[in-house]
């Protein structure tokens, strides 16, 4: 496992490197074949936030896992964003054994896709591209969006449908359920 650490707007130091490396050694324990594990240190300048945010990614064969967190002490945050991802783990590998006992093709359920992030930033910038993300697309169900868009964290995933190869967005509603957008034909 190749695990990378960034700090963001701030110095990531020795002994939180050493705090990290210490604290993932065991997280192939719980799930083997992770590839690679990015831990990413952000120093927030929105005066709302607190200072600091932690955001762990661990990128396995077909699955992509992200869990983050905030809170002023960078040591606290990682802590509680590492226990965050150790429940998505389990809750992951729940449906890898219920999907296999029930049939399903896994390389559907678990394609590796990178959904767009949205990320606060100080300055208001109106009709400018920010940040630019590429992602590979695997053709697959709603539900398998669905599944995939919860095991990353996020609310909303762009998907390639497996019905009529269009590119589709699921996004979780504030209401409760999701939506899916879908152009028209």
């Amino acid at each position: 496992m190749q695990i990378k650490l960034q700090g963001h707007g701030m110095i990531v130091s020795k002994r939180l490197t050493d705090h990290v490396n210490e604290q993932v050694k065991n997280l192939e324990r719980f799930l083997p074949g992770i590839e690679e594990l990015r831990v990413e240190f952000k120093r927030n300048s929105i005066k709302t936030m607190p200072p600091r945010t932690v955001q762990i990614t661990a990128r396995r064969k077909h699955t992509l896992l992200r869990a983050e967190e905030q809170d002023p002490d960078p040591l606290k945050a990682f802590d509680i964003a590492l226990e965050s991802l150790h429940r998505r783990i389990e809750r992951y590998k729940g449906r890898e054994i219920l999907n296999k006992h029930n049939g399903v093709d896994e390389t559907l359920l678990t394609a590796e896709v990178f959904p767009f992030e949205a990320e606060a930033e100080e300055e208001e910038a109106i009709n400018e591209v920010l940040r630019i993300k590429t992602f590979s697309v695997v053709p697959m169900s709603s539900e398998e969006a669905i599944e995939q868009m919860e095991m990353l964290g996020h609310t909303f995933f762009a998907f390639m449908s497996d019905e009529d190869n269009c590119v589709k967005i699921i996004y979780r509603r504030r209401t409760g359920g999701y939506g899916l957008l879908q152009p028209e034909k």
